[in-house]
């Protein structure tokens, strides 16, 4: 007998964890089987995921069915699902669903087809024809089953009697035929032009019932037809390399012959970054490695689709939430039949199952969307480089602006940098970047959402024939309370970090720490009544533009406008394709977009990202203003940008205009050591959620006493306990814990026994859950 533990997906919260069963056979570990679970006869789908021993106590149920066979989810795979569930302190469903196969397994098109004595109905040659009676070749022209190049006059002199030469079942089939309806015979004549036919198609086109469909399958003319379908899509446009210059080159053979498993390919806008991935990728695919590539947005997939798939034709798989479930399984299949050797996607894509899998490049590394957070129970960097450690692979992180922690990391020696400080064309420039101060256009009367400065700029873009991004840093906006006299915002006095309009307790509130203040009427500074709720809306500026440009063609790309299925696609093809004049959005407009004519790029309010609720507001900035700059003049013609803010004098804005980005870290690295933030600690959100106020206070002061109970040999600061807004009748709290990266291990081990000790709330609807904030 042999012993297994399965995971079991979507199990209740109170049911989360690995059960144990026994086996007659043999199983190998990834495959799929069918076990007994819960009451009566119900049974459930699991995933074998680890062999197990029997132990003392209650007997084991069996296994009752296997149903794959050949494991589904490969045994590395599965050893980073109990890696993510040690490391995040993550359910087993959390861990294990991800690495799951997505959409249906199997899609098939049912159709109908002629069987062989259906087509003999119609195939009759010359030759045949030869055999046939008179009365019967009659029949048949009648009818229009005979070829149009066979004489009538030379059928009808063949003798009645040589019918009965004729084989058996020839004979048979013959006699049948004249039994056929007029409208059966139609059901033959269709599909025997269009070779088969689905239900529907047959009925709708001739105007029939079902009747005749199935008189036909009972006589054994017609018959059902099964065909897997490739939901993928398979248009390409074939493209050649270009020829790497100097930097690439330096690049692409520095992080081959690295040592270290991580290498950053830090490049300005436009320096052509992606044309090192492709290179890489090509060399890693001829020693027969496989390759994942990781795109931030959905909205970048269709350009990186198009330079991957025009070099490599039909060897990628694309994997993003975009596509329909189908298409999802038919791109994951084919990575797991070594059908393809690339996959290209967003963060999940980390998981596809690679037999040998190289190299994992990571585009646009500082986005925050690969991080982990509430809907997201992984960091995509640890993953990645988790499964390259597996594999003996390597991972390439790509961006203009690396994260803070990733570049610390270079500074520490754990990762190698290669720079590429030159725009890729020839010719090319960095932007022309411009400040403006909107506390300026206020005094001087302009209370419009474009400055001066901006407007010009976007009317000589116009009347140029050039396009135009406006971008709208609203990524991470919370309301917060700014004056539009000075540039003053409400911050917390005790975390420095802005505080957030909470409108159902009218009073400001701070995310970290839980401090309140009231609303200020009146700037605490300079006295003045602009003091208010900070905010705009891509929509408001997409009205003023279709006023001020009544004839150009306005484009607005945020989720609101983005939510079908090929929006992406079709906004890019559009700018691509010089359909666009003015494009709107918001931070998916600031990654990797390449088009060759625009020229200007306007940020409406760079304050609306410095101020978020966060103490990565200033990285946050000062990414989105470097890369959105990056989007203006990628051709030959010097682009312009134009930045319009409250506080000109801020480190993240002024380093952004000019584009100089070891000024900023150098500035940020040590912002964060003084107040304790990452890298040098890490932050761990313990939430708690239930249906009633006290069993949530209660849970949480309970699990705060424990930690302080059970911390002995290392330091742990913590907030005090926030009570967070009712959400669906959900209430909330929660605390946080900063701890050196050396004790995250030993902290690991207490938060683990406090999790466990949780469960008995669960019970009572009150559960804990633990976010990593990095």
């Amino acid at each position: 007998m042999y012993y297994y533990n399965v995971f079991i997906k979507n199990a209740a919260s109170s049911f989360d964890s690995l059960y144990t069963y026994e086996s007659e056979l043999q199983l190998p570990l990834g495959v799929r089987v069918v076990v007994p679970f819960g009451r009566g006869n119900a049974t459930q789908i699991a995933l074998v995921v680890s062999t197990a021993h029997k132990t003392e106590g209650k007997p084991l149920k069996a296994i009752r069915q296997v149903l794959d066979r050949e494991p589904i989810v490969t045994e590395d795979l599965l050893e980073l699902g109990f890696f993510m569930h040690d490391y995040y302190l993550t359910s087993f469903n959390q861990s294990f669903a991800p690495l799951l196969p997505p959409g249906d397994i199997k899609q098939v098109k049912k159709s109908w087809v002629l069987t062989g004595a259906g087509r003999q109905l119609i195939e009759s040659d010359t030759r045949e024809l030869k055999n046939l009676a008179p009365e019967i070749i009659e029949d048949y022209a009648k009818r229009g089953l005979i070829k149009e190049q066979v004489s009538i006059e030379t059928i009808g002199k063949v003798k009645t009697e040589t019918l009965y030469h004729l084989a058996p079942d020839y004979l048979k089939m013959l006699q049948q035929s004249k039994k056929l309806t007029d409208k059966q015979m139609d059901v033959v004549k269709f599909l025997t032009a269009h070779s088969k036919g689905t239900q529907k198609d047959i009925l709708s086109r001739l105007g029939l019932s079902s009747s005749p469909l199935n008189t036909l399958v009972k006589k054994g003319i017609v018959v059902k037809s099964e065909e897997e379908v490739d939901r993928t899509v398979s248009t390409f446009i074939p493209t050649s390399g270009h020829r790497l210059n100097v930097e690439q080159l330096q690049a692409y053979y520095g992080i081959l012959q690295s040592t270290k498993p991580i290498s950053l390919l830090h490049g300005k806008t436009g320096s052509g970054k992606t044309e090192v991935y492709l290179k890489l990728a090509q060399t890693v695919i001829k020693e027969g490695g496989q390759v994942v590539v990781l795109v931030p947005e959905i909205g970048l997939t269709p350009q990186m689709i198009e330079r991957f798939k025009g070099r490599f034709e039909g060897n990628v798989a694309i994997l993003h939430s975009k596509l329909s479930r189908g298409e999802r399984f038919d791109a994951w299949r084919k990575i797991k039949n070594g059908e393809v050797a690339i996959a290209i996607g967003v963060r999940s894509c980390v998981f596809a199952p690679f037999e040998n899998l190289k190299m994992i490049i990571i585009d646009e590394e500082h986005d925050n969307s690969y991080r982990f957070h509430n809907a997201l129970r992984y960091d995509t960097f640890d993953v990645a480089a988790y499964r390259m450690r597996q594999n003996n692979g390597k991972v390439v992180l790509g961006s203009a602006t690396p994260d803070v922690s990733t570049y610390y990391g270079v500074r520490q020696g754990t990762i190698d940098v290669f720079e590429l400080k030159r725009r890729a064309v020839a010719g090319a420039q960095e932007p022309e970047t411009y400040i403006v101060d909107m506390r300026s256009e206020l005094i001087q009367g302009n209370t419009s959402i474009f400055s001066a400065q901006l407007q010009q700029a976007l009317d000589a873009t116009m009347a140029k024939g050039a396009q135009a991004i406006l971008f709208l840093n609203r990524r991470g906006f919370s309301n917060f309370i700014s004056c539009r006299q000075c540039g003053h915002v409400i911050n917390c006095d005790n975390c420095d970090i802005s505080m957030t309009v909470h409108k159902s307790m009218g009073r400001l509130r701070c995310h970290y720490c839980g401090a309140t203040k009231p609303i200020p009427k009146v700037c605490p500074v300079c006295g003045s009544s602009y003091i208010k709720q900070f905010g705009v809306g891509t929509q408001q500026v997409e009205e003023v533009c279709r006023k001020l440009y009544p004839d150009k063609k306005i484009i607005r790309m945020d989720r609101d406008s983005t939510y079908e299925k090929d929006a992406y696609d079709r906004v890019y093809d559009m700018m691509k394709h010089g359909e666009g004049d003015i494009l709107i959005g918001t931070q998916m407009l600031a990654k990797g977009l390449d088009f060759k004519n625009v020229l200007l790029v306007g940020v409406i309010a760079a304050d609306l990202s410095l101020n978020i609720a966060d103490y990565k507001a200033e990285e946050v900035t000062f990414d989105l203003l470097t890369q959105v700059a990056g989007r203006a003049g990628r051709g030959i013609m010097r682009g312009n940008v134009i930045i319009q803010t409250y506080t000109p004098e801020n480190y993240a804005i002024t380093y952004a205009k000019n584009h100089d980005y070891i000024g900023f870290y150098e500035e940020e690295i040590q912002q964060r050591k003084a107040f304790h933030y990452p890298p040098f600690v890490e932050i761990i959100n313990l939430e708690f959620k239930g249906d009633t106020m006290d069993r949530v206070q209660s849970l949480a002061e309970v699990s705060l006493e424990k930690i302080g109970e059970e911390i002995k040999d290392f330091q742990v600061q913590h907030s005090r306990i926030i009570t967070l807004p009712k959400i669906n009748n959900v209430y909330r709290a929660k605390f946080t814990l900063k701890v050196a990266p050396r004790d995250r291990s030993k902290l690991l081990e207490v938060l683990n026994r406090v999790l466990e000790e949780s469960k008995d709330y669960v019970k009572n609807n009150t559960y804990l859950q633990i976010d990593f904030k990095q």
